[in-house]
């Protein structure tokens, strides 16, 4: 994993001799002659060390320590001075620096105590990581808001959850269908037993009852070894089934009579293994059509609709956008690094006015793409919001190359993610540049890249000043 410093000194001679230095060591360099810069980039732009000096025009380096550790306790800092006293050493250490070492520099010493300190920042993020990894993001196990829509669903959740019956929830694609479900879940009896998600329409029909109810080895073609399905998985606790709408009739009477006989066989082997499982289904399809094509049994569908909860659009609950927006902010903020990207109340009645046919979760990869783009700044700007009539129409009168970029922001169509990024990245320097009048010192400054970097960026994607768009 390569790693990426920060120099921060107001001697060019010095952050030129150390960022060649560490570049020979394959680290990513970025420099800033000033706390106030070194701050300004940090939050736009990650690393896993500084290097600080202390005596600097502006604010010193003990001041910049204490803002770099507001935003980052964990973050280390190798302070550096050439008039420092025992005194000075001690108040670093103290304000929580990681090290500190006297000019003229030890090369030899400095690259030892930025291995470490990087060491010891890759072993936090790991330990971060599995935490994340843990626990899911508060988006993905509650529904969030207040308004009287959401606030009835999580009434009927609270009530239904003490039950063991069926459980039918319809609603809109990203609407927090699987959400509502783990909730029902945790506040069940059955909450400390295991949940189990089965996508139906990401398993192929023909081993379909492979998954859910388990083959012994030789059972069939491609058996190597025996398997437990989802309904051994799930004994005692609760199976989900996500579009429920996609098992085959014959699946669908299958599993009618597991949970009539709470018994289940798995494939190859007569035994039968007691089943006790809770079964919530989702579709975001209406059962009553479904019914009619065909696509579900009649015993299924009765045996399944004991009980339905039905998910509010995100239309339907426009009050609660702003907290979305900011809960969604801050989740982007912790998993990408950075400063959570903020919304004027400008923008916010932007996000209200638009329809959201992808509910929570088109709202959710509209900020990612927002804090990929503009992390740490607010976002005030039309054009940057989801396509309406408006935007779109005023994007179109624009004719502009950074305008019909940032159009293309809110539906990106791209073949894979590595497109995407290019996308993505080409959009934000655009923008930056047409923020600085294409002056590519400003503009370097302001995301955090070296110039050399941006120029090269500029080449690869063949970006033009406006001037120059018609040569």
């Amino acid at each position: 994993m390569t790693a990426r410093i920060m120099i921060v000194d107001d001697e060019q001679p010095i952050c030129d001799s150390l960022q060649g230095l560490f570049e020979d060591e394959n680290y990513l360099v970025v420099c800033a002659p000033s706390g106030e810069e070194a701050i300004a980039r940090l939050r736009k732009q990650p690393v896993d060390c500084v290097l600080l000096d202390i005596w600097m025009p502006g604010i010193d380096g003990l001041e910049t320590l204490s803002r770099i550790q507001q935003m980052d306790v964990n973050l280390p800092v190798i302070m550096m001075s050439g008039h420092a006293t025992i005194d000075t050493a001690v108040r670093a250490t103290r304000q929580g620096a990681f090290d500190f070492v006297e000019k003229p520099l030890s090369f030899d010493r400095l690259l030892i105590l930025v291995r470490n300190a990087v060491q010891k920042r890759h072993l936090e993020q790991e330990n971060k990581d599995l935490k994340r990894q843990e626990q899911s993001h508060q988006s993905r196990k509650e529904l969030i808001g207040n308004s009287k829509a959401i606030v009835e669903v999580k009434a009927l959740i609270n009530r239904v959850a003490l039950s063991d019956s069926p459980v039918l929830i319809l609603g809109e694609h990203g609407t927090g269908k699987a959400v509502a479900a783990k909730m029902l879940h945790a506040a069940s009896k059955r909450k400390s037993a295991p949940f189990i998600e089965v996508n139906t329409a990401s398993v192929a029909a023909n081993r379909m009852d492979s998954e859910l109810f388990g083959h012994e080895k030789g059972a069939f073609t491609g058996a190597l070894h025996a398997q437990r399905g989802r309904f051994e998985a799930a004994h005692q606790g609760t199976l989900f089934f996500d579009e429920v709408t996609e098992l085959s009739l014959s699946s669908q009477a299958k599993i009618l009579r597991v949970l009539q006989e709470k018994v289940v066989q798995r494939l190859g082997n007569p035994a039968r293994l007691p089943s006790n499982v809770r079964l919530i289904a989702a579709s975001s399809q209406e059962l009553d059509e479904a019914l009619k094509n065909g696509q579900l049994r009649e015993d299924f569908y009765y045996r399944l609709n004991v009980v339905s909860i039905r998910m509010p659009s995100l239309r339907e609950r426009s009050e609660d956008l702003p907290l979305i927006v900011e809960t969604l902010a801050t989740e982007q903020a912790r998993e990408l690094g950075g400063e959570a990207v903020r919304f004027s109340d400008q923008a916010l009645d932007r996000l209200k006015a638009y329809a959201w046919p992808g509910n929570v979760r088109e709202l959710r990869n509209y900020i990612e793409r927002c804090h990929i783009l503009m992390p740490g700044e607010e976002m005030t700007e039309i054009n940057m919001l989801p396509p309406d009539q408006t935007t779109t129409q005023n994007m179109q009168a624009s004719g502009s190359q950074t305008g019909a970029q940032l159009q293309n922001m809110a539906s990106v169509d791209a073949d894979s993610f590595h497109d995407a990024r290019e996308i993505f990245e080409r959009t934000y320097l655009l923008q930056h540049l047409d923020k600085h009048e294409w002056n590519i010192s400003r503009t370097a400054a302001d995301i955090g890249m070296e110039r050399s970097q941006l120029h090269r960026k500029i080449k690869a994607f063949g970006l033009l000043p406006p001037d120059k768009e018609s040569v």
